[in-house]
């Protein structure tokens, strides 16, 4: 399980599907979504959330397996990503930019750090992120390129690039 903090937030984990095993919420807080809630003493949120300022929600939300589409065309691979809101961010524009799935290599921060959850404005609920295992990385540096080891030309990789057209 893991934290997600805010009613948008937790809006977009449960109209993707996430499981809400539990809510808490502050003192006094107009909850405008129909789940099961506590709330909390004063002062309590401002004890246990990750935030100097936190939201006045917090949900537990069930961690869920998620796997590559097997029909997946495009795939971002980050390898040993530490920061994690990098990796929240990274998430978010590769759902923008129409990407399959997200892969994390071993080394990489955990998906589920608050402020992973916290920079992916909600796409870490949308798009698969998945850990790769050491023997799958043999096919992932194959296919890309890498700022650092053996490299494969960049020039020589064919890009897709999608650019909004007005009218479509």
């Amino acid at each position: 399980m893991f934290v997600v903090e805010g009613t948008s937030l937790l809006r977009q984990a449960l109209d993707a599907g996430w499981e809400l095993e539990s809510c808490f919420v502050a003192p006094d807080t107009v909850m405008d979504l129909d789940v099961p809630y506590e709330e909390l003493a004063p002062n309590v949120i401002e004890r246990v959330a990750s935030t100097e300022s936190p939201q006045p929600v917090l949900a537990v939300v069930a961690m869920r397996s998620a796997a590559l589409p097997t029909d997946a065309t495009f795939v971002l691979v980050a390898d040993r990503l530490a920061d994690p809101g990098n990796a929240g961010t990274i998430i978010r524009s590769a759902e923008a930019a129409g990407v399959n799935g997200v892969v994390l290599t071993p080394g990489s921060v955990d998906q589920y750090n608050p402020k992973v959850v916290r920079a992916s404005a909600g796409s870490l609920f949308r798009i698969p992120v998945v850990e790769a295992t050491l023997e799958s990385l043999d096919t992932f540096r194959r296919l890309g390129t890498s700022s650092h080891g053996e490299h494969i030309d960049a020039y020589r990789v064919l890009w897709r690039v999608w650019l909004p057209v007005a009218g479509r």
